[in-house]
């Protein structure tokens, strides 16, 4: 048997093997060095987004630069980010929206506590809707899918919980999703995960710190009502014995002024102006004392449209048109009727002053599933905003000519004590008092010093 022989190859052929090899190593190399360019790029990226989103502690433009960078890195068009809509809701909703309408409708809800939720979470990575949308609701499959054809699930992970997740489109170019764009959304979605954490406890703990303040506020404000009130009533108590001493004599003197007409204007005057003090002292009274008051059910539009009634004819005579608006006719609610009257007289009046002549009152009424609000805008010309934080305390006034400072105490003692809050603000129009009371009370007797 002979044994056949193996050609060997030529020169040529030789070279041209050599040449494919190396071409094909040369094109190894060249994608290996266009992916490790890639690579460094992202990370440098991803650095520069991290540093610059730990540095935003506003919630709302985290969420905006997240969603740009995004689109921006991947090319596409739209992206939808899917978070809980407050701290300790469970539930993803649609808080961030780029790019070109369809979206999903605001009713669509995803729950990450569901087989969907746990899967996304244990895989931790970018993945095509179509590959685990499935596992959705169907209605929610739906609507992701014709609202993000070729889309991508990114999941936004901390500390082992899925706490929100971003739906991004295709690319524009038509391209498929590759792994270093995959591997990019990872990565900005897991630092993106802890920035947006860390700047709801940052909203968080701003919240509970102006709550503190407000509250702090609060109390010392009352801790000097409580104050002034007991030095009310010490002063009325003075005022009024000598004050009915004079009274008394007056009527006496009134009597042997028959015929003179000019002594009589002056006991007239006297007579006013003791009136005057009586009914200061009057005031200091009630800023102090102690009163059993029982809650009622009442109609708020018919107690408003009654105040009205009462300064109809003074708004008349000053040229000043008061309008009630309500949009939705307001329940009832159990309240302290003869001081809510008085609470919006006070304000009322106040305004009248303000505006002089020739202007307008508007009353808006609006309800909430709690709370009933009052708004009374005028078109005066506002308080000075150094003496709005001010102008609930006893004595303060910014009246010409003086007052007695204490209609807007008595309104706040009022609205503190039927659990309800009131304040004031300059607006375009001129000045604005808002009343929040709760809608529901209970109907008991309370005692309370206004």
């Amino acid at each position: 048997m002979t044994q056949k022989k193996t050609r060997r190859p030529t020169q040529k052929e030789t070279i041209k093997k050599l040449e494919r090899q190396a071409d094909q190593r040369l094109a190894e190399l060249t994608e290996s060095n266009r992916r490790l360019k890639r690579k460094i790029f992202d990370l440098y990226t991803i650095f520069e987004l991290s540093r610059n989103f730990n540095a935003v502690l506003n919630f709302e433009t985290l969420l905006d630069s997240f969603v740009l960078t995004s689109l921006g890195q991947m090319g596409a068009a739209k992206a939808a980010l899917y978070l809980p809509p407050e701290m300790g809701h469970n539930d993803f909703h649609l808080v961030r929206s780029k790019g070109p309408s369809p979206f999903p409708k605001d009713d669509i809800v995803i729950d990450p506590k569901t087989d969907f939720g746990s899967h996304i979470t244990a895989l931790n990575r970018p993945v095509e809707l179509k590959e685990i949308g499935k596992s959705l609701a169907p209605r929610v499959y739906k609507a992701m899918c014709r609202c993000f054809p070729s889309g991508l699930i990114v999941p936004m992970v901390f500390q082992a919980t899925l706490r929100g997740i971003l739906i991004i489109a295709g690319k524009e170019s038509g391209q498929k999703y590759q792994p270093d764009d995959v591997e990019f959304l990872s990565i900005l979605a897991s630092q993106t995960s802890v920035s947006i954490e860390n700047a709801r406890l940052y909203e968080s703990e701003k919240d509970a710190l102006e709550k503190l303040k407000s509250t702090q506020k609060l109390l010392v404000q009352s801790e000097r009502q409580a104050a002034l009130g007991e030095l009310s009533a010490k002063i009325a108590h003075e005022v009024n014995n000598p004050l009915g001493i004079i009274k008394n004599y007056l009527h006496l003197a009134s009597r042997h002024t028959e015929g003179d007409q000019k002594a009589k204007e002056y006991v007239e005057i006297i007579r006013q102006e003791i009136d005057r003090i009586a009914k200061i002292v009057q005031q200091l009274l009630d800023f102090q004392r102690q009163r059993i008051i029982e809650f009622v059910d009442i109609d708020p539009e018919k107690l408003v449209r009654d105040v009205l009634s009462l300064m109809s004819r003074q708004f008349e005579e000053s040229g000043i048109t008061a309008r009630l608006k309500i949009k939705k006719k307001p329940p009832v609610i159990a309240a302290w009727p003869d001081g809510l009257k008085q609470v919006l007289l006070n304000i009322l009046i106040n305004a009248k002053d303000a505006i002089k002549t020739d202007g307008e009152i508007d009353i808006t009424i609006t309800t909430s599933d709690h709370t009933i609000t009052f708004r009374i805008e005028d078109t005066g010309p506002g308080i000075e905003p150094k003496n709005i934080s001010h102008i609930f305390e006893p004595f303060f006034t910014t009246k010409e000519g003086g007052g007695t400072g204490l209609g807007l105490s008595v309104c706040y003692g009022v609205i503190k004590n039927h659990g309800g809050v009131i304040a004031f603000e300059n607006t375009e129009r001129g000045g604005c008092f808002e009343i929040e009371l709760p809608i529901e009370q209970e109907g008991i007797e309370y005692e309370w010093g206004i």
